[in-house]
């Protein structure tokens, strides 16, 4: 997972770095807006929504990334002053995301669950459809009933202008 964190944030700096203009007085700061930018980032892809605990958290596990990591304090006042240039970055991020013209919109999933224990699922059945729902159905985890389950889920899509395009 860091890897892929790493080279997550990677990309995002270098995309802000790209796209952020270079003012004269940025150059003089020890962390740039760029690296202000990918630590915003960065907090939203850990979960971690305290400033001073991510503060924390960055020091050890983006250290090798981040060699100056502002204090929170510090973090907080120029997220404060950066957030249009934030909103914008998102913006172009967005755009270069699949799915981005789509005109549906995924809104919410529930699981399915087709067995509840690890042993119903190991024995199965004999039947073609008992056979074809296994390999169909897999594990998942449902944050809102905070357990796995094995089974399908349920998905609830919209087309842009609000309306119910259909469930699948």
């Amino acid at each position: 997972m860091d890897a892929d964190l790493d080279l997550l944030l990677i990309a995002v700096f270098c995309t802000a770095d790209d796209l952020l203009l270079a003012k004269p007085y940025n150059a003089r700061r020890i962390v740039t807006d760029a690296e202000v930018v990918t630590l915003c980032v960065a907090q939203a892809i850990m979960g971690i929504t305290s400033d001073p605990r991510f503060v924390a958290v960055a020091a050890k596990r983006l250290a090798h990334l981040f060699p100056r990591i502002p204090q929170r304090s510090g973090l907080y006042k120029r997220r404060e002053a950066l957030s249009d240039t934030i909103e914008a970055l998102i913006d172009e991020f967005a755009r270069h995301s699949p799915g981005y013209d789509d005109d549906v919109l995924l809104v919410d999933s529930t699981p399915i669950e087709c067995a509840r224990s690890r042993e119903t699922v190991k024995r199965g059945g004999h039947s073609s459809l008992t056979d074809a729902l296994t390999d169909a159905a897999d594990y998942g985890y449902c944050a809102s009933h905070s357990r796995h389950f094995y089974g399908f889920r349920l998905h609830a899509l919209f087309a842009c202008d609000g309306n119910p395009e259909h469930w699948r």
